[in-house]
C-alpha cells in the first residue's frame, strides 16, 4: 500500500483522549488512532487562527490558503510503546504539487501525549516556514540571485526556527545551517516557485555523526557531506548535539511566468 492509499483509506472512528488510561497497554494498530489524530491536528490548526476543511473520506486538511495536509501513524513492529511515527505530506495543488513528506516521532505515556508531541514537531518545525513561502516578504540578506535552467533568478529564501538539541558552548546562529549550505545548494535549484530543504545533523559523545540533507523530498548527499565536515568540528560535552531546519526557497514574484 502506497502513502497516497494510506491517506485516503476511510478513517476510522475517533477516539477521544479521555479514553487513553495514564499508562496504557500496547494496542495491536496504531492507525486505529488516524481520526482521531487528523481531528487533533484540525483543531491546533484552528487555534492557530486558520480556516480548516477535512476532507470526509480522507486523513487529509485543506486549509484556506489552498494548502493540503494529509497524516498518519505507521504501525512500526517492536518500536517502544511509548513512541510513535507519523507520515505528513503537505501540498499545494498549484505551487507544491508533488508536496513535501515528513516523518516525525511522538513520545508519551499515552496516545494523546504522543501525538501532541509529534504534532508539536509539526507545527512549530515543519509548517511555518512552508507556510512563510505563501507570503512575499523576504530578507534582503539572505536573498540569492541565481542562474537557474538558463536564466537568473532571484530567490528569497524562508528559513523555519533553528532546533538545537545538547549542550553549546555558544548556541548556533539561526541562519548557521542556511549559510553552510548556501553556495553549494544554489546549482541545484529547480525553475519552479517553491524548493524546500530539510537538514538534520547529530554528532554522538563517541564521534559518531548522523545526518540527513533532503532537497525537494530527494536525498541530498553533496549537502549531507558538507554538512558532516561542519560536525566533525564539535566538541560534545554531553551525550550528543543536533540540529535540524526546514527552509523554503520561493522564486521571485518578478520571475513568474518568464
Amino acid at each position: 500500500m502506497g502513502l497516497f492509499d494510506l491517506f485516503r483509506k476511510k478513517p476510522p472512528e475517533q477516539i477521544q483522549p479521555t479514553a487513553q488510561p495514564q499508562k496504557e497497554e500496547p494496542i495491536a494498530k496504531y492507525s486505529d488512532y488516524n481520526g482521531y489524530l487528523i481531528e487533533v491536528l484540525k483543531d491546533r490548526l484552528v487555534e492557530m487562527g486558520h480556516q480548516v476543511e477535512r476532507y470526509p473520506q480522507y486523513l487529509t486538511l485543506i486549509l484556506d490558503s489552498g494548502l493540503e495536509i494529509s497524516t498518519s501513524i505507521i504501525d512500526v513492529p517492536d518500536a517502544h510503546p511509548f513512541l510513535i511515527q507519523l507520515n505528513i505530506l503537505t501540498r499545494h495543488p498549484l505551487y507544491l504539487e508533488q508536496g513535501i513528506y515528513e516523518c516525525l516521532a511522538g513520545i508519551g505515556e499515552t496516545m494523546d501525549k504522543r501525538i501532541t508531541s509529534a504534532l508539536d514537531n509539526y507545527l512549530n518545525i515543519v509548517f511555518p516556514p512552508i507556510m512563510e513561502g505563501f507570503t512575499d516578504t523576504h530578507d534582503p540578506e539572505a536573498d540569492m540571485l541565481v542562474i537557474t535552467n538558463a536564466r537568473e533568478i532571484l530567490w528569497h529564501p524562508k528559513l523555519g526556527d533553528l532546533m538545537v538539541q545538547g549542550q553549546w558552548e555558544e548556541m548556533p546562529d539561526g541562519k548557521y545551517l542556511f549559510e553552510t549550505l548556501r553556495e553549494k545548494i544554489q546549482p541545484f535549484l529547480i525553475n519552479k516557485k517553491f524548493n524546500s530543504l530539510k537538514i538534520y545533523i547529530s554528532k554522538r559523545a563517541d564521534g559518531t555523526i548522523i545526518g540527513e540533507c533532503v532537497f525537494n523530498n530527494q536525498q541530498w548527499n553533496d549537502g549531507l557531506d558538507e554538512m558532516t565536515k561542519h560536525a566533525e568540528t564539535w566538541v560534545v560535552k554531553g551525550d550528543f548535539m543536533a540540529l535540524k531546519q526546514v527552509i523554503m526557497f520561493r522564486r521571485c514574484d518578478v520571475y513568474d511566468g518568464l
